[in-house]
């Protein structure tokens, strides 16, 4: 409250109404920025109030799990560590020792700063009770506050029964593949061997037959012309002789097997279409009808492939009925694994190959005895053989995972 005194002066009485305005003014807007404090304070303290429950509750998670835990500040400091701290450091300021030849925590730490995202670490850390130094994963996860990392929680996994699980188990596996990379030679050494062997044993075996069947021969053309009896006994023994090289050179196949070359990408059509002009003669001779369709491109062991279309065509001309042409179908289609009824798929792993034909068949009862070494279902007499083709083909379809 001021007072004006008569005669007033007019200058004087702006100059006061002017200041009461600026005072006037001055007080609201203090009065404003009172308000303004008031609620900042508030909004502070709740936020105070939620920082320190947030707190409260992370050191309540890291306190109750069976890790040991740790924070830090921006900077790296550590401001928190949980009890299992403890148990292999005396002090929250000293980092668990680590061996000397692996990562050290500060590094650990220190990379994470400069990293500012989630790392794991693998470190081997040594608790105070013994000297063993454990292995652990350290993951250090960092706090974000509006894009800026505020803190740091780091915690320590022991994982030091997994690794030695995991070493002693790839001891074993090292040991096992050293022991099968052994075997494997051993047998390749063996395969050798005997493959070796089997060829020096057929030429030892069919060099007596060669002059057997030489002499036979000789004997039967010269000297016994008129001697029947002689020369019915002579006609047995050359016949009996070839048989014996048949199975000699059918026994040197299967032994053979396991070579035969590498896979190689080849036309189907190209080895079915040498092997009709191989058996062109006996096909015009049977009057049969041989189709073929469907056969692909393939991954395949190209002698051995031929092998397995030359045993099967040669005996369904050879055990082809009496009283009927043989007709043979060979088709092949695509299809996506490896059984009988699989569905058609073009873009399939697998091809089915079938081949059928009209000759005399054999009861399914055979069905698995057919693909068994020596095995016949018919006699020499009936049909010539030495019972191990089947075989030779089961071996290679096997060795094509067939």
């Amino acid at each position: 409250i001021d007072y004006i005194t008569k005669p007033f002066d007019p200058d004087l009485l702006l100059l006061k109404v002017k200041s009461f305005y600026r005072l006037s003014e001055q007080a609201r807007e203090l009065n404003e920025i009172q308000r303004a404090l008031k609620t900042e304070i508030e909004w502070r303290k709740q936020a105070e109030i939620k920082l320190s429950q947030n707190v409260e509750e992370l050191r309540s998670i890291l306190e109750s799990i069976p890790q040991i835990a740790f924070t830090s500040n921006a900077k790296g400091e550590i401001e928190y560590v949980n009890e299992h701290w403890y148990k292999y450091t005396h002090s929250k300021d000293i980092l668990p020792e680590t061996e000397s030849n692996g990562l050290s925590v500060q590094y650990c730490l220190q990379k994470a700063l400069r990293e500012g995202e989630h790392l794991q670490f693998e470190v081997s850390i040594r608790p105070l009770s013994n000297a063993q130094f454990r292995y652990h994963l350290l993951n250090m996860t960092p706090v974000r506050n509006e894009n800026t990392v505020s803190k740091w929680v780091g915690i320590f996994t022991d994982i030091h029964e997994q690794r030695m699980a995991n070493q002693i188990l790839e001891q074993r596996v090292s040991q096992r593949t050293w022991e099968l990379q052994k075997t494997n030679l051993e047998l390749e050494t063996s395969n050798h061997d005997l493959q070796q062997y089997a060829s020096i044993a057929s030429h030892d075996l069919k060099e007596p037959l060669r002059k057997i069947q030489v002499f036979s021969r000789m004997m039967r053309d010269k000297q016994l012309i008129e001697n029947n009896d002689a020369l019915t006994y002579v006609n047995k023994i050359i016949v009996s002789s070839e048989r014996m090289t048949s199975l000699i050179n059918d026994l040197l196949s299967y032994s053979s097997l396991s070579g035969g070359g590498g896979f190689e990408l080849l036309d189907l059509n190209s080895v079915t279409d040498d092997i009709l002009s191989d058996l062109e003669l006996l096909i015009k001779e049977k009057n049969a009808e041989v189709t073929i369709s469907g056969l692909p491109e393939m991954e395949v062991i190209p002698g051995l492939v031929r092998q397995v279309f030359q045993n099967i065509l040669s005996n369904a001309l050879k055990f082809s009925r009496k009283d009927l042409d043989p007709v043979v179908k060979i088709t092949g289609e695509m299809v996506g694994d490896k059984s009988i009824d699989a569905t058609p798929d073009p873009s399939g792993k697998y091809c089915r190959i079938t081949i059928s034909d009209n000759g005399i068949g054999f009861d399914e009862v055979y069905l698995e005895k057919i693909f068994t070494i020596f095995q016949r279902l018919n006699s020499k007499e009936d049909y010539e053989g030495t019972g191990i083709g089947l075989a030779i083909v089961k071996k290679i379809i096997d060795k094509h995972n067939g």
